[in-house]
């Protein structure tokens, strides 16, 4: 019985950019309340053990107070939330993941340009509504997630689709086909991250060799649920948990039990998770 690793998993260069800047933050004296708007990254463990080190997230503007430290997180935040901040007399720590602003600006570039901006995710994310947010009329930008979406939404002559840049490529690719071949002029941006594309890639040679595979990363982690759903459509059994406590009895079943984790989980949680599958498996 073992326990095999994904061999790409866990923080990405973003959340690991984000985790930097507020530990920064927090080494600093006398600096002014530190708060995060939204939860920093999507990891409960991670936004716990800020929060018992006293900071705050707030979900709204007004809940900032002049002199207060802001960490915009790493998916980023509208642009009207930011100058909102700013006219509050907050001081911004601009935690957004580089390959989310690079979205934002070839957004703002396409509007511009007088093209309308297709955001491929899920409808509600934090990055999309950062990237939406961002443009200088936030309603034009349009968000479909899977194919019956881009065979229905209505279209203009002149399309720029930019994917979240944690959604899966081969799907992004044949929503792309789909309005391609719908319109006269359509510019499909690379901006699914190459750490999602490698990871998902790891998930699909790992469940070569597994017998079963855990997920480990927040509920509410798009990229993590991702992984797992692409467990899943492998043909294997496989879990999404969050941390060792929601590891099921079955797994300890399995001879050989892949771990995969998502861009927002800390290696901590990994181990602590891989050392209670073996406790399950009667190895430890």
């Amino acid at each position: 019985m073992s326990v095999i690793f994904a061999r790409e998993m866990g923080f990405c260069m973003g959340v690991r950019r984000a985790v930097a800047l507020i530990e920064k933050e927090l080494d600093k004296d006398k600096s002014g309340p530190l708060a995060t708007y939204g939860p920093l990254i999507h990891n409960p463990q991670v936004v716990a053990s800020y929060e018992a080190r006293g900071v705050r997230s707030i979900k709204d503007p007004a809940e900032a107070q002049r002199g207060d430290r802001v960490v915009i997180r790493a998916h980023g935040v509208p642009g009207g939330v930011r100058r909102s901040l700013e006219e509050r007399g907050a001081w911004i720590v601009d935690a957004t993941c580089p390959k989310v602003a690079l979205s934002i600006r070839k957004a703002r570039q396409a509007e511009a340009e007088g093209r309308q901006v297709l955001l491929v995710g899920d409808a509600g994310h934090g990055e999309m509504l950062a990237v939406a947010g961002s443009l200088a009329n936030p309603a034009s930008a349009k968000v479909i997630a899977d194919l019956q979406g881009a065979r229905s939404v209505s279209l203009n002559t002149k399309v720029t689709l930019i994917a979240q840049t944690t959604f899966d490529e081969e799907i992004y690719g044949k929503i792309a086909e789909i309005i391609c071949s719908r319109v006269e002029d359509c510019r499909v941006e690379t901006s699914i991250c190459p750490a999602t594309r490698s990871r998902q890639e790891a998930v699909r040679q790992l469940a070569q060799e597994v017998d079963g595979i855990v997920v480990i990363g927040g509920k509410n982690s798009a990229n993590t649920r991702r992984l797992y759903e692409l467990a899943l459509s492998t043909g294997i059994p496989a879990w999404h948990v969050e941390g060792p406590g929601d590891v099921p009895p079955e797994v300890g079943e399995l001879k050989t039990v892949g771990i995969s984790a998502g861009a927002s989980t800390p290696d901590e949680s990994i181990h602590q998770t891989a050392d209670r599958i073996l406790e399950l498996q009667g190895e430890k």
